[in-house]
């Protein structure tokens, strides 16, 4: 078989298992698939796509691709591809299983500037993004919804930055403002008043009049940490309190200060504190 060209039928693909999710304007799919028979991956899509290689070895792929390189290109772990929007790819490939994962990005995200089409690209950065992403899918609770929103804003400006021709500087009041005093304590205020409730990245940062682009370097040059952090240690701090201070049981405490599950509760505690909530209360 030869890279397909729209000769002859597609092959059909068999995908063992799919996993998505949208976050910040970027849709990400994480897929794991079955290439022991040849196996086509073909794309011409109006949005911008990025297929980044997770795990398993091919032995075999040859690629086709519109105003890019071609040829032959085994992926490794770790590896990026980058297909601009209405830009024709097509591979043929075939090994054992394989993992990936797929980023849609409107072309709007990037605006009036341009991507090169590349294969085969090493971003270590990008890959480790998208490792700690797929580890907080089946995670619960407003810490990993902020963890997820947080990690998808900067994959989003990673892209932007790193792969984006023609950089244009950020409009005005998005990048280089500062939290002054004023929405610093804004930002504090409405944290602890939602420590217990799913925090949205987006309407953290509306807040103080930002985007969660300008907001997430402004947070961290005005707190030493990011959101996320920020909003576990809070929690943790309220947790010590109501241990002390309140005969509330474990479980009780761990649901009142936006924990999923008692465990993770009792986890991220003996984590943060060093000893675990029992001792804690037991101790002091």
């Amino acid at each position: 078989m030869a890279v397909w060209d729209g000769q002859r039928p597609l092959s059909e693909r068999s995908v063992v298992a799919a996993r998505g999710m949208q976050l910040q304007g970027l849709d990400f799919r994480f897929v794991a698939e079955r290439v022991t028979a040849p196996t086509d991956w073909c794309f011409q899509e109006p949005h911008h796509l990025f297929v980044i290689h997770r795990r398993g070895h091919l032995k075999s792929m040859d690629i086709d691709f519109e105003s890019g390189p071609s040829g032959q290109c085994l992926p490794r772990v770790g590896d990026v591809w980058v297909i601009p929007a209405e830009h024709r790819y097509a591979a043929l490939a075939q090994g054992a299983m394989v993992g990936f994962c797929e980023i849609v990005m409107p072309t709007s995200v990037l605006g009036d500037r341009g991507l090169a089409p590349r294969v085969g690209h090493q971003d270590t950065l990008l890959h480790r993004l998208v490792e700690r992403l797929a580890g907080q899918i089946p995670q619960d609770g407003a810490p990993a919804t902020l963890l997820r929103q947080s990690l998808a804003e900067t994959i989003q400006l990673h892209i932007a930055d790193y792969y984006a021709t023609n950089p244009r500087r950020s409009p005005a009041g998005i990048a280089g403002r500062e939290l002054d005093r004023r929405a610093q304590q804004i930002v504090i205020d409405y944290l602890h008043s939602e420590l217990d409730s799913r925090i949205d990245l987006d309407e953290l940062a509306a807040t103080v009049g930002m985007t969660a682009r300008g907001f997430l370097p402004a947070f961290s040059a005005a707190f030493g940490t990011t959101p996320h952090q920020y909003l576990i240690e809070q929690r943790i701090q309220r947790a010590k309190t109501l241990l002390l201070a309140t005969a509330a049981s474990i479980t009780e405490i761990s649901c009142s200060v936006g924990f999923s599950t008692p465990s993770h509760f009792a986890t991220t505690f003996k984590q943060r504190v060093g000893v675990s909530p029992t001792t804690y209360r037991n101790n002091l």
